[in-house]
């Protein structure tokens, strides 16, 4: 009898003992964003990373991040280095970008008509431009246009490259 009326004595607080908060453990904090994000990107002849390409980012701090990729440049492959300041919180950014990138095989902004510059097999070229990312969660959304300098020339070009990325 005894063991009976001690076990109705501690039922309540067995029973509170059992209620675990499993609110907490998997999310993460508004305006999480991911250190690392690995995004497929595409864009015009003087994108970054290619026409068709790949980019990994790297958050060095919640407003700064550095990205480096490469992708198809037909012909050739288009690598390219990235430095990108955020504007806003929360993972929802506007932001500035300075590129540098290169095709291996295609002098991009050459003079058709001027041989000598064409003898060159490469070319590099830097970006300056405005555009928008969403880094908030997993998910990574990015859209950027910028002015283009080439080494060939000084007439300036224009791009436009973006992508959908995960981040972790």
């Amino acid at each position: 009898m005894r063991p009976l009326a001690l076990l109705l004595l501690l039922a309540p607080s067995l029973a509170l003992a059992d209620e675990v908060d499993l609110s907490h453990g998997s999310q993460r904090e508004a305006g999480y964003q991911p250190t690392f994000v690995v995004r497929l990107e595409a864009g015009n002849e003087f994108a970054p990373f290619g026409y068709v390409g790949g980019c990994l980012s790297y958050l060095v701090d919640p407003q700064d991040a550095f990205e480096l990729g490469a992708g198809g440049g037909f012909p050739g492959a288009q690598i390219g280095l990235s430095a990108r300041h955020f504007f806003g919180e929360g993972g929802t950014h506007f932001l500035g970008e300075l590129f540098i990138a290169g095709n291996t095989r295609v002098n991009r902004g050459a003079d058709q008509s001027t041989s000598q510059v064409n003898a060159a097999g490469s070319s590099l070229w830097t970006g300056l431009g405005f555009g928008f990312e969403q880094r908030a969660d997993f998910l990574n959304f990015s859209v950027a246009g910028n002015i283009i300098f080439t080494t060939s020339n000084f007439t300036p070009h224009w791009s436009v490259h973006g992508g959908v990325g995960f981040g972790f």
